[in-house]
């Protein structure tokens, strides 16, 4: 499925504390390309999987680790 806009109601915001966005809590939906607030796995909007947790070596230590 493609994105059909509806994921733009839960659309996160970055808060600059220092934290990644998933330590904050939110997830990635690489179809619709942008950062929910969102509780399910499956995204609201289209219907892939969520991903919580970072794609980069360097930021899962980082996530990791703090």
């Amino acid at each position: 499925m493609h994105c059909n806009g509806a994921c733009k109601n839960y659309k996160a915001k970055s808060f600059g504390n220092g934290l990644s966005r998933y330590d904050n809590g939110q997830k990635r939906c690489h179809e619709c390309e942008i950062f929910l607030d969102w509780e399910g796995l499956w995204c609201p909007c289209c219907g892939h999987l969520l991903r919580s947790k970072p794609r980069a070596k360097r930021a899962k230590v980082r996530t990791i680790t703090v």
